[in-house]
């Protein structure tokens, strides 16, 4: 799971990661620096790894976790776009799928995220993505979702497309 040091979005990271973890699913935590890492809402976790010294091939999936510093922190951020390019299965949800837009993996995929005033719809549409308005969109083995309260559906279409 990526997210961001300061800032990521709490419901978006906790309610996947305790899903996954009540299923046994073994989950590691990168960010752009390994440190203590703050959600919006207080909660607290350490990233175990930094994105420059990891593969997404080396992963049988990678979520992208969205908050409003997750595009501060890696928007043009070529670690978190590489990473992106290199997953076997791609997972994002909020602000994720936007700035994940620009490495052109979503290229004639069904994507959703968060919209404000139709800017990242957009953003995604320029970068050939197909924007779709719903909660939860699976095109292929990438899963988007687009927002917190889409949290719990987004895991549990992640680990329906990880069990296939």
């Amino acid at each position: 799971m990526i997210i961001a040091n300061n800032w990521f979005q709490d419901y978006e990271f906790g309610i996947p990661f305790d899903f996954f973890h009540h299923k046994w699913v073994k989950i590691t935590i990168w960010a752009g620096r390994k440190s203590e890492c703050v959600g919006v809402f207080w909660s607290k976790t350490i990233a175990d790894k930094e994105l420059e010294k990891i593969y997404g091939w080396d992963y049988d999936m990678v979520i992208f976790i969205g908050g409003g510093w997750a595009y501060s922190q890696y928007f043009h951020d070529k670690d978190y776009l590489r990473i992106a390019k290199e997953a076997k299965k791609l997972w994002a949800i909020c602000i994720a799928p936007m700035i994940l837009s620009e490495s052109w993996i979503f290229n004639g995929k069904n994507v959703t995220g968060w919209d404000q005033n139709g800017v990242q719809k957009k953003f995604i549409q320029d970068n050939w993505g197909f924007w779709v308005d719903k909660d939860v969109v699976i095109s292929g083995n990438i899963v988007t979702a687009n927002g917190p309260d889409a949290a719990q559906e987004f895991a549990e279409k992640c680990l329906e497309i990880m069990k296939n």
